[in-house]
């Protein structure tokens, strides 16, 4: 056998590394791009939902406990379609950018708003999953609208929503009572009678400063500034025809004046950035060191939110309740939620699909928010059982229909949902907690204020179509 040359045996390692290193490239290439255009004549039987796709959970901050819902309707789609296999794991949001670039992120994976939004937007990585609703059979009169909403893009649905999470109160039931106050907290009170009850509940000290106020609200929070501006029946933004309007409605200004004339007069309390107040308005509410003990009402998010707030009450052994959010004239509930998407280069977009919403369904729904982690459930037909709530827990018997109370009122919270980023940005939380202070401290009257975020909003919306 004829020996092979140096020469010839050195071309031979270059082309063999070569092929290596090109097999290397179109290995890591990213698949295709899914459209999520599926025959709407199809069935559940037709899409062959089958094999395996990963399943990326956001855990940043989670603990184990947390962990129990994601991989309980993991097992409950393994369930429903036997034919699949979801690889379960842990990440952290933060690395979710870099892994969308790379390719390396979940077939199915979490995202809240305005990260759909952003990955939709800015990086085209969603599929969208509205053209499998008919073929998967997903009842969606069943599914609370604003939970629906939260999750569309250019009304495309691109996020199916894990929770509903309409925008409550909770109160210092022992304040009510000492005081004489009698109240149905499986109704929403009418703004007027919320606003008598908490003058009737503010108490000043002899230097001026309050010592008990009737609410504390983050009033600069989507979820609290929006429903005011929605209140009297003002449209404040239309995505149609890419405007936002509020100084120059009467109706959403009559909101705005409404928030701060309780404000200016000391029985709504700025929770959070009172602190930052200056003038005669900050010395005011000096007076407020505990919002547990000396506030009759604070908003309430999440009810994940329940652990911290219900802890502070007990330390202080106070009773506490929650309730509906009052009803302004046009009665809205400020909604938000989380959820999961489908990347739109998996290799496997029926079974991608169909996990994503199944969240969307009455086994999800059950097998998620029946275990530690979950939240309240989405679909009508279990929001009134008793399966998701506190059970075993001191606080099992409180009012926890107050966060399905107005279903049918309820409208996304995130500005997101509503117009592009860069427009939602002015109306992010550290702009409108600076245009809050600026009006609380006398820098700038509410009509100036709010005349300039209008103006700003709209110039910038401009720029973006043209």
């Amino acid at each position: 056998m004829k020996k092979i040359s140096e020469k010839v045996l050195g071309r031979l390692v270059i082309v063999t590394l070569a092929v290596v290193l090109l097999a290397g490239v179109f290995g890591c290439q990213k698949a295709p791009i899914q459209d999520g255009d599926v025959d709407q004549e199809l069935t559940v039987a037709d899409l062959e939902i089958k094999g395996t796709i990963k399943f990326t959970e956001n855990t940043a901050g989670s603990s184990e406990a947390d962990l129990l819902a994601p991989k309980a309707i993991v097992a409950s789609f393994e369930r429903t379609y036997p034919g699949t296999k979801v690889v379960f794991e842990s990440a952290d949001r933060s690395s979710f950018p870099a892994r969308i670039s790379s390719g390396d992120i979940g077939d199915v994976f979490w995202v809240d708003a305005t990260d759909m939004h952003n990955y939709q937007a800015n990086h085209n990585a969603l599929m969208p999953l509205d053209a499998y609703i008919k073929p998967l059979d997903i009842d969606l009169g069943e599914v609370f609208s604003g939970a629906i909403d939260v999750g569309k893009v250019d009304g495309r649905l691109y996020m199916a929503a894990r929770n509903i999470g309409e925008h409550i109160l909770i109160y210092n039931a022992d304040m009510l009572d000492a005081n004489g106050i009698a109240m149905d907290n499986t109704q929403a009170m009418k703004w007027d009678d919320f606003k008598a009850i908490c003058k009737q509940l503010t108490v000043f000290a002899d230097d001026g400063k309050l010592s008990q106020v009737g609410a504390s609200l983050k009033v600069w929070w989507h979820p609290i500034f929006q429903v005011f501006f929605r209140g009297f029946g003002g449209q404040w933004i239309d995505s149609k025809e890419h405007k936002v309007t509020i100084s120059d409605s009467t109706e959403v200004m009559k909101g705005i004046d409404e928030l701060f004339t309780g404000l200016q007069e000391g029985w709504i309390y700025p929770e959070d950035i009172a602190g930052g107040i200056s003038g005669s308005l900050g010395d005011m509410y000096k007076g407020i060191t505990d919002t547990y003990s000396q506030a009759c009402f604070k908003n309430f998010g999440d009810l994940s939110w329940t652990s911290s707030y219900g802890t502070a009450y007990d330390a202080l052994k106070i009773n506490w309740d929650f309730c509906p959010f009052p009803a302004l004239p046009t009665h809205t509930v400020s909604t938000g939620a989380t959820g999961y998407v489908v990347y739109n280069r998996t290799k496997n977009p029926n079974a991608a699909a169909a996990f994503a919403l199944h969240f969307l369904t009455e086994d999800g729904q059950r097998a998620y928010h029946g275990q530690t982690g979950g939240n309240v459930p989405l679909v009508k037909s279990l929001s009134h059982e008793d399966f998701w709530h506190e059970k075993g827990s001191a606080w099992s018997d409180k009012n926890y229909d107050a966060f399905v109370s107005y279903p049918d009122q309820t409208l996304p919270t995130n500005v997101v949902t509503l117009a592009p980023q860069e427009v939602a940005d002015l109306f992010s939380t550290s702009a409108m907690q600076a245009l809050f202070t600026n009006v609380l401290s006398g820098r700038m009257d509410v009509l100036t204020a709010f005349n300039q975020l209008q103006t700003k909003a709209n110039e910038k919306w401009k720029t973006i179509m043209s």
